[in-house]
């Protein structure tokens, strides 16, 4: 069975602009809390309705993202923004999603590297890196 290393960047090629390259590859969650207060104070019918997973890839220029759905498969819901909208907080990044400077958060969910193969510090490096290079 293929590392989910692997399958994100499967799933996040087809999003690539030619000759775009991505850089790291990781896993994030979004929602008004967080995968454990989810758990914790609603069970798992909670964690589904509150908290979204997704796939995200930094290239040079942009952060492509894909949601997954409550099977952890990939759906329809595809984005990408350049890097300049992503800033990188302490435990994930905010993403500017409005002109007036509104943002989402995203929490880093990347589970243990051996197994995965994602590396939070190697995502962290390539992202604020890619962002320096376009600021």
């Amino acid at each position: 069975m293929a590392k989910l290393v692997d399958r994100i960047r499967e799933a996040l090629t087809p999003q690539l602009e030619p000759g775009e390259e991505l850089r790291s590859v990781g896993q994030v969650t979004s929602g008004k809390m967080s995968t454990a207060q989810a758990m914790l104070l609603t069970g798992g019918i909670g964690y589904l309705t509150m908290v979204k997973n997704w796939w995200v890839g930094v290239t040079e220029k942009r952060a492509v993202f894909v949601q997954l759905t409550a099977f952890s498969k990939p759906s329809d819901v595809r984005f990408s923004v350049p890097l300049t909208s992503v800033r990188p907080t302490g435990k994930g990044m905010a993403v500017v999603v409005t002109e007036e400077g509104d943002s989402q958060d995203f929490k880093f969910h990347f589970g243990a590297k051996f197994a995965s193969g994602l590396d939070v510090q190697e995502f962290t490096a390539a992202l604020t890196q890619a962002r320096a290079l376009g600021d």
